[in-house]
């Protein structure tokens, strides 16, 4: 049966440092549900507090109605896969992932079923009486989810679970487990720093800086509208651009950027003056700068660096300000292929930028 999780301000203290300081979110059930971000940010600290592991200075974490603050670990009926798998070497793939109900002294038969259904769930169970020693990375890596499943945890936690595999691998495995937690509906919390990652698995993020959640969204929220220029840059690549808000009609803006483009924006604000404009670099269209006329249309650049990376070319490009920015452009819209050394002319698409403020965080200003 699956389980809501609500975390409420909690806090998680060292001496003076706040590792989680004051957070709240509310898990649905059956959601794979990502906590994501830099190393030292707080995530596998919150992850630990719901499993049990650590302890909780302040507020509340809840299975359904359910406090668990003072529940022992073992006593939270909670499925963990850690990073190093965690694995017994000396015992078979079966009794590895049998060890659990074993515990929980099941019958013969039942047991055996269980084993059964949870490596056929995650594709191995031709190697149940295989070595842990051998067997590849990815392997061990399902052994330690038929593992983590087997128990029918109420809640599933998932601690960078990939990070020790090839990059092959790893999104063979992350199919893997969105396949298996969507057959059984179990809520799983899954921490990563890997950003591609946490946009292919997840149906909810929150990004966390310095033990803070920043944004809390889908995959598609989070990349498109990022609540702050934290998250922009850290969610793939964001370019960051100096504007300016020259004009704004309840909320109806102009904004300029390097006197050559002027862009039309909706903003949350009356406000006027100094932003920042973030655009990812699939957003801009970039043309050959044919004359003086072309380049006030857009702004003057010259190609630095030019990258092929399979579907798509990745340019850098330098600015007349002297900014660099980088430009992708798909193979299925090239008409020319640009190179080191030419001069470029960048437009921004249409409503594919997003308007930061200019304080330390930079808050987004656009709906």
């Amino acid at each position: 049966m699956s389980h809501n999780v609500h975390i409420s301000d909690a806090l998680k203290t060292y001496g003076n440092f706040n590792a989680v300081d004051h957070v709240t979110i509310d898990i649905k059930s059956g959601e794979l549900f990502t906590l994501l971000g830099p190393s030292g940010c707080g995530k596998t600290t919150l992850l630990r507090m719901i499993a049990g592991f650590n302890s909780i200075e302040g507020g509340i974490i809840s299975f359904d109605e359910k406090v668990i603050n003072g529940i022992p670990a073992h006593k939270r009926n909670i499925g963990m896969v850690f990073q190093n798998y965690a694995i017994f070497p000396h015992l078979s793939v079966f009794e590895n992932v049998a060890y659990g109900l074993k515990a929980r002294k099941l019958k013969k038969d039942e047991i055996r079923e269980r084993v059964l259904d949870a490596l056929r769930m995650v594709q191995i169970e031709e190697l149940k009486d295989r070595s842990p020693a051998n067997m590849s990375g990815g392997q061990q890596q399902r052994v330690a989810l038929a593992r983590s499943i087997v128990v029918h945890p109420d809640i599933l936690l998932m601690d960078e679970p990939l990070s020790n595999l090839d990059a092959k691998l790893r999104i063979q495995m992350r199919l893997t487990i969105k396949k298996v937690q969507k057959k059984l509906g179990i809520t799983t919390i899954y921490v990563t720093h890997d950003q591609e990652e946490a946009l292919a698995i997840s149906d909810r993020i929150a990004v966390m800086k310095s033990g803070k959640i920043q944004q809390i969204g889908t995959p598609k929220e989070i990349y498109t509208k990022p609540a702050n220029k934290f998250v922009a840059c850290f969610i793939g690549t964001s370019n960051i651009l100096d504007g300016r808000v020259d004009e704004n009609h309840g909320g109806n803006a102009k904004i300029s950027i390097a006197d050559k483009i002027v862009l039309s924006a909706k903003l949350k604000t009356d406000y006027t003056g100094p932003v920042k404009i973030s655009v990812r670099p699939e957003e801009f269209q970039i043309n050959k700068e044919k004359n003086s006329a072309t380049a006030a249309d857009g702004i003057a650049a010259r190609i630095s660096l030019k990258t092929f990376l399979g579907d798509f070319i990745n340019y850098e490009v330098v600015l007349e300000s002297g900014e660099t920015v980088e430009v992708n452009q798909y193979l299925k819209d090239i008409e020319k292929e640009f190179e080191i050394g030419e001069a470029v002319s960048l437009h921004i698409a249409e409503h594919k930028f997003n308007v930061f403020d200019i304080s330390a965080d930079g808050w987004l200003l656009n709906e």
